[in-house]
């Protein structure tokens, strides 16, 4: 019974590591998701910190996003006012997604809230700086997709998926030997 409990384990294992590494393939990413990340609308920060931003938007549903943030998603974060000077409600994402800026050197950014904006004009973010993230920046893009969601958290555990693939070989290993063994 223990063999056939190793084997079954060792099968799920060599099958999320393939997983895994079919989330590396670009036919697959482009298959989940044509966008490879969220494109960052323009922002004018108001002084000298990115803690106060103004960025012209059109009717729809819109993602905040933070570099070196200490919690995410944290739909506090940030506070957003409408172009009539009204406080637009954030909320969090549901989950944590993160998206690695290539442009950017490899800016790693997480999605930590959502608000919809009802109507076009320029809306205002005030957004609260981490003492322990120096350089701390935020940026605006329209809400992510399912599917480039997905394509994002895939790319977030891809390592610990594709990590289950020489951990399901050794216990394939390990069993196989120890079956011989045993026989």
């Amino acid at each position: 019974m223990g063999r056939r409990i190793a084997l079954a384990v060792a099968g799920v294992l060599v099958l999320v590591g393939c997983l895994g590494l079919l989330t590396a393939v670009p036919a697959v990413q482009r298959a989940v998701s044509p966008h490879a990340e969220p494109t960052p609308l323009p922002v004018r920060p108001a002084g000298q910190r990115y803690d106060d931003l103004t960025v012209d938007l059109d009717p729809g549903r819109y993602a905040i996003w933070a570099t070196r943030p200490t919690s995410a998603p944290d739909a506090g974060r940030c506070r957003v006012t409408g172009p009539d000077g009204r406080a637009v409600p954030a909320a969090e994402p549901g989950h944590l997604v993160e998206w690695t800026e290539v442009a950017t050197d490899d800016t790693i950014w997480t999605w930590t809230a959502t608000f919809a904006a009802p109507a076009a004009g320029g809306y205002r973010l005030t957004c609260r700086l981490d003492p322990d993230a120096p350089g701390q920046q935020y940026a605006v893009t329209r809400e992510p997709d399912r599917r480039l969601a997905l394509r994002l958290r895939l790319a977030f555990w891809r390592g610990l998926l594709v990590a289950a693939l020489p951990a399901g070989l050794v216990i394939l290993g390990m069993t196989l030997t120890w079956r011989r063994r045993a026989d």
